[in-house]
């Protein structure tokens, strides 16, 4: 499951008489002055701009870590954010000024926002907001959240954006008390692929449409999901169908069961107005639901003016739970120097650096390479034909060696072993025999574990015709190939008259 890039975090008021700590890096015009926060995919820094004339400006720096930035897909990612981003201008969406790649760091420059997450403002108080603070935050955030559905290229097409990302994380209030969407990473246009891998779901399930976590198509009616997952959690200090990213809460989110979700609004004492609105966000079907955030705010603004809230009154009581929150939300964290990865180089558009500078690459004509080809193509020939003669000489060497060979020197194996040999085949008798000769085969027929049966014959041959005298020396033999010993007579058994 992704996780979002980290939102703009928490920035203490300005104090003049504190200064702010000293400038420790530079991304591209920007200077970075600390950390404001930092999440699973990128680090929002306080960076200044200055320019001549004593211009000078601070922005909230969106850094992403470069371990991801090395990944397929994620710079498009990154750069279809700041696509669509520019092409969305609404008070209740954080401005993006800038982007661009430095020193081999991808970043965005955006509005910088005085304020804190839902999330950290709940979390600091322990609880959520009133029923009407909870609407009025969600009037301006679906706004936001409309502009962003209905923006449009350069030639007027609409985009057909779907945020599939929002949760209390990614949305901020300022010290106006204004409502603030601050985070596009997952939004997805028409005209751009898919870049999730196929298995992984996006954004945080227990603020998932049940179409979006079976990877369905989604459009703007699962974003009207999400929002009544925002708003439930506000009223009540819970998302309706549970707060872990688990099996438990997807199998509840795409069940769609409401009986529990409407006892805990009962139960948290919501206006029945604000009950149904709720409801009506998180019907299981898309077709059920609210047909745009148009909609939803114009019914939640509607409903809280019939019931006697004025918006800036309840601004203002909004901006008054931020300013109490600010000093207990953290302070803006000392920044050091960010390493140098990636520089310039004039031999191409990016260069690894290191501890020599980088080294200009002269460019190899075609005609090189053609000759370096040819030349390792007749040294892989000669070897060839090198090879080709050391085997032909080998050959002619083994046929003129003598087929002689020195006799093995194999164990005699003892009597009775199971290893028996194959009776040798004897040549016929001749009728007149020397004593001396028959001795000598009978000598040759008692060592036949030092013979081969092929030799064995040629001995045992020569013998009884005479050609052999005597046999004391084995004579140099080929290789040895053993056969099976003649078995010893079994006498036969007698059947078992019993």
């Amino acid at each position: 499951m992704e996780s979002s890039p980290a939102a703009p975090g928490i920035v203490p008021p300005h104090d003049p008489s504190t200064p702010a700590p000293a400038p420790a890096t530079q991304l591209g015009r920007y200077v970075i002055a600390g950390r404001i926060a930092m999440g699973g995919m990128a680090t929002v820094y306080l960076a200044r701009l200055d320019a001549a004339g004593g211009f000078a400006r601070e922005f909230a720096l969106k850094v992403v870590h470069p371990h991801l930035a090395d990944q397929p897909g994620f710079r498009e990612r990154f750069a279809r954010e700041a696509r669509l981003a520019s092409r969305v201008r609404h008070p209740n969406v954080a401005t993006t000024v800038d982007a661009g790649e430095d020193q081999g760091y991808c970043y965005m420059a955006m509005e910088l926002i005085e304020g804190g997450t839902l999330r950290q403002l709940m979390l600091q108080r322990g609880r959520g907001f009133p029923p009407a603070e909870s609407a009025q935050i969600l009037v301006e955030v679906a706004r936001g959240l409309h502009a962003l559905h209905t923006a449009t290229d350069e030639s007027g097409t609409p985009l057909n954006v779907v945020h599939r990302d929002l949760s209390p994380h990614n949305v901020m209030l300022d010290r106006t008390g204004r409502a603030v969407l601050i985070d596009l990473g997952l939004a997805k246009a028409d005209d751009t692929p898919a870049l999730t891998q196929l298995g992984m779901l996006a954004g945080r399930l227990p603020y998932m449409s049940p179409e979006q976590s079976r990877q369905d198509p989604v459009d703007a009616r699962s974003d009207v999901f999400s929002l009544g997952c925002v708003l439930c959690e506000l009223c009540t200090g819970a998302p309706p169908f549970g707060d872990n990213h688990d099996m438990r809460t997807l199998e509840r989110l795409q069940k769609g069961d409401l009986g529990p979700v409407a006892k805990r609004l009962t139960d948290a004492g919501l206006p029945t107005w604000l009950s149904q609105i709720i409801l009506l966000c998180l019907q299981p079907s898309r077709d059920d639901r609210f047909n745009t955030a148009g909609e939803l705010a114009d019914a939640l603004s509607q409903e809280l003016t019939q019931a006697g809230y004025r918006p800036l009154e309840t601004r203002e009581r909004l901006a008054a739970i931020v300013e109490s929150a600010l000093p207990e939300l953290g302070t803006l964290a000392a920044m050091h120097a960010l390493p140098r990865r990636i520089v310039s180089d004039p031999s191409g558009p990016v260069g690894i650096t290191g501890s020599h500078p980088p080294v200009a690459r002269r460019r190899i004509p075609p005609i090189a390479w053609a000759l370096s080809g040819a030349a390792a193509g007749a040294l892989l020939f000669a070897g060839v034909l090198a090879l080709g003669d050391l085997g032909n000489e080998a050959t002619a060497a083994e046929r003129t060696q003598p087929s002689t060979l020195a006799p093995d020197t194999v164990p005699r194996e003892e009597p009775g072993s199971a290893a028996e040999r194959e009776p040798a085949p004897e040549p016929d008798p001749e009728p007149v025999r020397s004593s001396t000769r028959r001795d000598d085969a009978s000598e040759l027929e008692a060592d036949t574990e030092l013979y081969d049966d092929v030799y064995y014959e040629e001995l045992l041959e020569a013998a009884t015709e005479g050609a052999v005298e005597e046999v004391d020396e084995p004579a140099p033999r080929r290789r040895r190939r053993r056969v099976a010993r003649p078995k010893e007579d079994v006498p036969e058994l007698k059947p078992n008259p019993y």
